[in-house]
């Protein structure tokens, strides 16, 4: 009897019972299928990123600097030029954009990487073989700022398309069951850029290589982590002879996952997994305060109007200071003085005794979020807009730039609520202005959930972590989630 996790993804197409020689047809046409569209995408996001930054060079450029009034190539010309296409196809072929089925993030970070080669490849070829009359370099630069954003979106939208059409899809087995087999089954939902379509969830393993045969399952991910090492190694032969592809699932839930790095040592048979821990490197940790003060000092810059337009409506408002000040736990178990725009009256603390008092459901509620997700008699009505949109925190990029907190970190928690958290390595880096768990529910998440996020952060941190998380920052706050 074969166990199903999810009975909507269970059914077993007739393809299943397809002989192998169809089967290794329709892969191949697939295969090409995919290969074909994505580089169309990848022409298309190129000609759009082009044709916007000649627009830019003929029209705008000229009229910020005199120095861009000589004429300019117009866009048929870049196209007729071979091996600028050929460059960027290159570089992102070296990416692994056309071999690699990554999750979204991780193939977004690929995109930058083939975009910036492809432009630097671009300028070698002009300087080396003396052609720079023939492209504007502006127009390379903004193409390549452009492509940034048009390479992943288009192919993010196209892979999309090739899952729901059929050539991107892998049909896959997953061996396993609980809590573990409902996560991955949650994350390839989420992630169809990886193209991996879960056809059918098992938990015998002696049945995994007949029912990946019966449904023409070439993929199989084993998420067994109490199998024994000899049934284990035997359900692997088993499997080489059915499946293209075996994805093993260790359990390591808490145990930092990216940037590992995976070493095989050939003649002693033995594998190792590298973890790194980055936020203990010298190096890095100068890498990410180089990119707070960079970006903490421009935004402040372009919001300082905003922040004091909102400091003056606030004196009008209510009386009371227009900052409110409280110690903060920081680096190294650190207090210090966490600034933010006042949202509640002077005499917060007696509001919220007497409503709490009042409210057996919102003590309960306190108790466990430290916070009120609904009328908080505490907040002023110039207050309830400030925190809705996060715009009161804001003043916190003070605190980036004199080198307490981080624009992306753990929250930074007050003294009292540290006897609540483990002591661990959250205090060990500086707190952030926002974090993993203000993108993944916010007061939605109990304390020790954000505290679990926070510790899963600092564990996994990568400037491209930082990145990823302050654009995701970015829908929640104009979303007023």
């Amino acid at each position: 009897m074969v166990e199903r996790a999810d009975p909507d993804l269970q059914k077993v197409s007739s393809r299943a019972f397809w002989l192998p020689a169809v089967w290794a047809r329709s892969r191949a046409w697939a295969r090409g299928v995919s290969f074909l569209a994505l580089v169309l995408c990848d022409l298309g996001a190129l000609t759009i990123a082009l044709g916007a930054a000649v627009g830019v060079r003929i029209t705008i450029l000229p009229v910020i600097s005199k120095a861009f009034d000589r004429p300019t190539y117009s866009l048929p010309h870049y196209a007729a030029l071979w091996w600028i296409p050929a460059a960027y196809l290159g570089a992102l072929a070296y990416a692994g954009l056309y071999t690699r089925r990554d999750p979204y993030w991780e193939e977004v970070r690929r995109c930058l990487i083939g975009a910036t080669v492809g432009t630097v490849l671009i300028f070698a070829v002009l300087s080396v073989a003396k052609i720079s009359d023939d492209v504007s370099r502006p127009v390379v630069a903004m193409a390549w700022g452009l492509l940034l954003v048009t390479l992943p979106l288009s192919r993010g939208a196209v892979k999309e398309a090739l899952f729901i059409a059929g050539p991107w899809r892998k049909r896959a087995l997953l061996v396993g069951e609980g809590v573990m087999a409902e996560t991955l089954l949650e994350g390839f939902r989420r992630n169809r850029t990886l193209g991996y379509d879960v056809v059918e969830v098992i938990s015998d393993p002696a049945l995994a290589a007949a029912r990946a045969v019966a449904a023409g399952a070439r993929e199989v991910i084993l998420a067994t982590p109490d199998l024994g090492r000899a049934e284990f190694l035997r359900l692997v032969e088993q499997l080489r002879e059915v499946a293209e592809n075996i994805m093993i699932v260790p359990d390591l839930a808490e145990v930092p996952v990216l940037g590992v790095e995976v070493l095989g040592l050939l003649e002693d048979r033995a594998l190792l997994l590298r973890v790194p821990n980055n936020l203990l490197k010298p190096w890095n940790l100068a890498v990410k305060r180089a990119f707070d003060l960079a970006v903490a000092s421009a935004v402040g810059l372009m919001l300082l109007p905003f922040i004091a337009a909102a400091a003056l409506l606030l004196r009008l408002e209510s009386r009371g200071p227009v900052f409110h000040v409280e110690p903060r736990v920081g680096r190294r178990h650190i207090p210090f003085a966490c600034y933010k725009l006042r949202t509640m009256f002077v005499d917060a603390d007696q509001r919220l005794s007497e409503f709490l008092a009042a409210h057996p459901d919102s003590a309960d509620e306190w108790a466990r979020f430290r916070k009120l997700r609904g009328y908080d008699p505490r907040v002023t009505r110039l207050g309830q807009i400030l925190r809705r949109y996060s715009l009161d925190e804001l003043p916190q990029l003070l605190n980036v730039v004199r080198g307490e907190m981080s624009l992306v970190g753990p929250r930074p928690y007050l003294p009292p609520e540290m006897t609540l958290l483990d002591h661990d390595s959250m205090c060990g880096v500086l707190p952030g202005m926002t974090g993993l768990w203000q993108v993944s529910g916010k007061n939605a998440l109990d304390l020790r959930e954000r505290a679990r996020l926070d510790r899963w952060y600092v564990n996994n941190w990568s400037l491209w972590l930082d990145v990823i998380v302050l654009v995701k920052t970015v829908p929640v706050i104009l979303g007023g989630r």
